[in-house]
């Protein structure tokens, strides 16, 4: 079984949320081995409840994790774990860090620098042309713009991304399934995002967005970018709920300022009174984040650096690949696979960025 399917099993078991994942593995150093770990062994666990822990014994008999892994890649979505290389490096170092990621979309996840752009959802034309300035030049500049797919700033922030040619990631605060993409009219725009970038999400598929949701979704957007740019909220917005984790999490705060005059300012004026930088061009950020000369992108330096920990399987379906397409058959044939395996390992190299399906059921190494 891949290590990821048993992760994604374990945490379909009631009581065991992000934090016990990690205890689990803490613990056992390996998905297999809690998979396989006796009860004796289970409660000597720090912290593990009785009630989660006779949750863990009955759903191992109950929850395959190969049929759970093949039903959720055939929707297309993969998962990073915060075991894998290409879980974002940022995200890891935040204490309550998620141990899953569901993931749509075409990104490489090869290091980039990623900068996240929030405000106001009720925005003024001043605000527009300010996200979409910002957007535009950091896109330009190479870093990767990171939002929420929400109305106002986000969406602005995404479409300019996605307009210079460059990737945008979108964190919800929903699952990542196109019936749970909120709000529902923003559906064309996290397509297209998937198309240059990808939709994340910790929350399964099927999830529904709600208030509980989106100050969560705001900790990933803090977490896993380099710094933070607000441009309009007022007093309670909820960008503000991000400035304030990136701030608890050592990250750059970025205020442009306001009119002292309008109530969609009052917040960002705020942030600045209270020590965040202010910026009004993007060389102020690149002052702060100078790109290195030549930054790590697509290609085969990038893509030897993301083999080093995969797991056996995965090797042998990337060893059988070559830049000249080869049908999913004579993939599963020379990497001597269960078709079923194989189209869960496929979908999951594709999200790593090491492989592509070039239609046609072909696939190239990328």
């Amino acid at each position: 079984m891949h290590p990821t399917a048993i992760l994604y099993a374990l945490s379909l078991i009631p009581g065991i949320g992000h934090k016990t994942l990690r205890a689990l593995m803490e613990h056992f150093g390996s998905p297999e081995a809690v998979w396989t770990a006796d009860e004796p062994s289970l409660l000597a666990v720090a912290g593990l409840r009785p009630k989660t822990l006779a949750a863990l014994v009955s759903g191992r008999t109950t929850i395959d994790p190969e049929r759970e892994w093949d039903t959720i890649t055939r929707q297309g979505i993969g998962i990073l774990a915060y075991t894998d290389d290409a879980y974002p490096s940022l995200l890891k170092e935040i204490p309550d860090a998620p141990a899953l990621l569901f993931v749509r979309g075409q990104y490489d996840w090869s290091p980039k620098p990623l900068i996240a752009i929030v405000g106001s959802r009720k925005f003024t034309s001043y605000g527009e042309q300010a996200a979409h300035r910002f957007a535009t030049d950091l896109a330009a500049a190479g870093y990767v713009v990171v939002s929420g797919l929400a109305f106002g700033i986000d969406s602005i922030a995404h479409k300019a991304a996605l307009e210079a040619g460059a990737e945008t990631l979108a964190i919800l605060g929903s699952g990542v399934d196109d019936a749970s993409i909120a709000p529902q009219s923003h559906l064309p725009l996290g397509r297209a995002v998937m198309q240059a970038g990808a939709l994340i999400s910790e929350y399964r598929p099927g999830t529904k967005a709600n208030e509980g949701t989106f100050p969560a979704r705001d900790r990933i957007i803090a977490g896993m970018t380099l710094g933070t740019v607000v441009i309009e909220a007022p007093e309670k917005s909820g960008a503000l709920i991000t400035a304030r984790l990136a701030l608890d999490y050592n990250r750059e705060v970025f205020a442009v300022p306001g009119s002292v005059f309008s109530p969609s300012s009052l917040g960002t004026n705020a942030l600045i009174r209270s020590g965040a930088k202010i910026v009004t061009s993007v060389q102020d950020i690149l002052e702060e984040f100078p790109l290195p000369e030549k930054p790590l992108a697509r290609g085969e330096n990038a893509a030897s650096a993301r083999t080093l920990s995969l797991a056996p399987e995965e090797k042998s379906i990337l060893a059988a690949l070559s830049h000249e397409p080869l049908h999913v058959d004579k993939i599963i044939k020379a990497a001597r696979l269960e078709t079923s395996s194989a189209n869960s390992i496929l979908a999951l190299l594709e999200i790593k960025g090491l492989i592509r399906d070039v239609g046609g059921m072909h696939y190239i190494r990328m």
